[in-house]
């Protein structure tokens, strides 16, 4: 079974380094701090009770689930409305 993902995003700093300190008190899940609002949350299967407490630590925290997803597949997703929209543009400008 593929690894699971979820994509949280924060406010600001604050909010993200305070989720950080109450997911360090639980287990089995890794977290990455992706960049200044975002935090990935990455689990080895799927897992009610886990992602509950994940999902709940983010709202508590003023943070939101962004996406919720088999790892990668978010990334994937991204860079496909990425290069739709180059597409988009450069036929636009092609006119």
């Amino acid at each position: 079974m593929a690894k699971w993902e979820i994509r949280g995003l924060f406010g600001n700093e604050f909010a993200m380094g305070r989720a950080i300190e109450e997911l360090k008190k639980h287990e089995g899940y890794d977290w990455q701090v992706l960049d200044r609002r975002n935090l990935s949350v990455r689990l080895p299967k799927r897992d009610a009770k886990i992602e509950g407490i994940v999902k709940r630590t983010f709202e508590i925290c003023h943070g939101w689930v962004e996406s919720e997803a088999p790892l990668g597949k978010y990334d994937k997703v991204r860079q496909s409305e990425k290069e739709k929209k180059l597409k988009k543009e450069r036929s636009k400008a092609a006119h």
